[in-house]
C-alpha cells in the first residue's frame, strides 16, 4: 500500500494533469492570422497582395470605395527596409489621395483579442489608422467602426472610441514600430487596450466603451491619408484570438496554491 504522503503526491499529480487539461482548453486560440511573409503571397515582395487571400480565418482583402488614390505595396529588405517584422510587411501608400482597405473575418467574433504591428512613416495629416468594425462595410473606412487607433492630424498616437477622440502622451510616434493589443467584448460594448513601442520608450493602456454595442466584430481596416511621396503606413501580423475564461485562470491559480502548500508540508 502507498504511504499517506505518497498517496497525497499521487492525488496531487492526478489533479495537476486534470487541471492542465482544463486550462489548455481555456487558453487563447487563434481565430484568424496573416503575415506578409506567408507563402500564399508568392514571390516577395508582392505589391499586389490585396488580390491574395493569405493566412487563415480571413476572407479576401477589400479595397474600400471611399479611397482617393494610392495603393498597396510590400515593405521590406529589398524595398525601403522599413518592415515591422523580419523580411516583409504589408503597406499602403497614399499618393495623390488617401487609400484604405478592409479585411473581413470568415466568421464574426463577439469577444476576443486583436493584435497588430504598425509603423507610421508619414507626415501625420489626416486619419492614419487601424480600426475594428461591425461587419465589412465597403463604402467607407468608418462604416461600422467600433474602435480606431493610430495618428490623426499630428505626430502623437490617438484612439477613438465611444467617448470620442483621445490623444495619448506618446510623444513623437512617427517612424517607430508599435505593438497594439485590444481585448474586446462587442456584445457588452467594452474594450481594454495596450500599445508598446517595440524599440523601447512609451508604453500605454486605455479602455472604455466601443462606438457601438450589442454587435460583433466582422473585420479590421487600415487607412493612410497622408498624401504625397514617401507617405507610407506599414503593418503586419493582424491576429484575432480568443481570451481565456476567468474561471479557468482562477482554477489555475488555485492549483498553484495547493501544490505550493503540499511542497511546504513535504
Amino acid at each position: 500500500m502507498l504511504k499517506a504522503s505518497k498517496m497525497g503526491s499521487v492525488m496531487l499529480g492526478a489533479m495537476a494533469l486534470i487541471m492542465l487539461g482544463v486550462v489548455q482548453t481555456g487558453l487563447a486560440s487563434i481565430i484568424a492570422q496573416d503575415d506578409a511573409n506567408n507563402g500564399s503571397y508568392g514571390t516577395l515582395p508582392n505589391h499586389a497582395w490585396a488580390g491574395v487571400n493569405g493566412g487563415v480565418g480571413y476572407n479576401l482583402w477589400t479595397p474600400l470605395s471611399d479611397t482617393g488614390g494610392g495603393g498597396t505595396y510590400m515593405e521590406g529588405v529589398t524595398v525601403n527596409n522599413r518592415q515591422v517584422d523580419p523580411n516583409y510587411s504589408f503597406a499602403l501608400y497614399a499618393g495623390g489621395g488617401s487609400y484604405d482597405i478592409s479585411r473581413p473575418l470568415t466568421s464574426s467574433v463577439t469577444a476576443g483579442e486583436f493584435n497588430i504591428l504598425t509603423r507610421f512613416d508619414l507626415a501625420g495629416a489626416g486619419p492614419n489608422l487601424v480600426n475594428l468594425r461591425v461587419g465589412n462595410n465597403t463604402a467607407s473606412f468608418s462604416g461600422g467602426e467600433l474602435l480606431s487607433f493610430g495618428l490623426v492630424n499630428g505626430n502623437q498616437l490617438t484612439y477613438t472610441d465611444g467617448s470620442g477622440l483621445t490623444v495619448l502622451p506618446s510623444g513623437e510616434a512617427r517612424g517607430d514600430i508599435w505593438d497594439w493589443d485590444v481585448i474586446f467584448d462587442a456584445a457588452a460594448g467594452t474594450y481594454s487596450a495596450t500599445v508598446n513601442n517595440v524599440g523601447g520608450g512609451y508604453s500605454g493602456s486605455f479602455s472604455g466603451n466601443l462606438e457601438a454595442s450589442g454587435t460583433t466584430v466582422g473585420s479590421f481596416a487600415v487607412i493612410n491619408s497622408s498624401t504625397g511621396g514617401s507617405q507610407n503606413l506599414i503593418f503586419d501580423n493582424p491576429t484575432f484570438s480568443t481570451v481565456p475564461e476567468p474561471a479557468t485562470l482562477a482554477m489555475l491559480g488555485g492549483l498553484s496554491v495547493l501544490l505550493t502548500v503540499r511542497r511546504r508540508k513535504a
